[in-house]
């Protein structure tokens, strides 16, 4: 197990960048946008919160393989 804390994911679909973010500068300024959501997902993405690191790298892993997994946070 990698963690218990939760995490926030920036999934973002231009890029194809899955980007793992726990409390940080990056949390703490994320805003909701015409095309990026918080909580949920948008043409662009978004932010998606997991229970922990764990949960989080399998949603990768199994929807988002395609993309480029980032550990912003550690």
């Amino acid at each position: 197990m990698l963690g218990q804390k939760p995490v926030w994911v920036n999934i973002d679909v231009p890029t194809q960048r899955f980007t793992l973010h726990r409390e940080c500068m990056h949390t703490n300024r994320m805003c909701e946008t015409p095309y990026k959501g918080i909580g949920k997902l948008k043409r662009d993405g978004g932010w998606i919160r997991f229970r922990n690191i764990d949960v989080a790298v399998k949603r990768q892993e199994e929807d988002y393989n395609q993309f480029e997994l980032v550990i912003h946070c550690k």
